[in-house]
């Protein structure tokens, strides 16, 4: 896995990018939820989201091998990450998991994030199957609003004696 944010090269001029095209499964549940908890965060670049259903998709994107198989993140510039690095990108796009992003995406922490996508993405439909739709076509759900117990923040950082100060150790 590369780290989130490379460096520009030579000429490149598009980095770092003023948006980012999420490309999400709209038939999965746990993709539908991800894409609105990131629709709800302070980004340091604009987010502009395609289900992967969209017809506009498949113009723009159906000569990239990982259509429909893989989350995509794509840049106006023509940068494309996908699976567990559009995973990492969509991280970097917020300002709440940017730094984190970076960590993920280093030495030490690349293969942990690498292998925890890969392992949620490949059990997406188990997982779905456990999540109540947020979303019907016919406007019918079972779902009802406050139905489901509200999930609490996180976990305030403490202070560490930890040798790195960027992380966290439980007190």
């Amino acid at each position: 896995m590369r780290h989130a944010a490379p460096p520009p090269t030579g000429a490149d001029t598009s980095w770092p990018p003023r948006r980012l095209t999420v490309v999400y499964d709209d038939h999965c549940e746990l993709c539908v939820r991800c894409h609105d908890y990131l629709t709800r965060q302070p980004t340091h670049v604009e987010l502009r989201f395609l289900a992967s259903s969209d017809p506009e998709v498949y113009d723009r994107y159906g000569d990239l091998p990982w259509y429909r198989i893989e989350l995509m993140v794509i840049t106006d510039g023509g940068h494309a990450w996908v699976g567990p690095q559009a995973f990492i990108m969509c991280l970097w796009a917020t300002l709440r998991w940017h730094q984190m992003s970076y960590r993920l995406s280093g030495r030490s922490l690349a293969p942990m994030a690498e292998r925890f996508f890969h392992s949620l993405s490949a059990n997406r439909s188990v997982v779905s199957g456990m999540l109540t739709p947020t979303r019907c076509s016919t406007g019918a759900c079972s779902h009802t609003p406050g139905a489901t117990a509200q999930v609490p923040p996180p976990p305030t950082p403490h202070a560490s004696s930890s040798p790195d100060p960027g992380l966290v150790t439980p007190a």
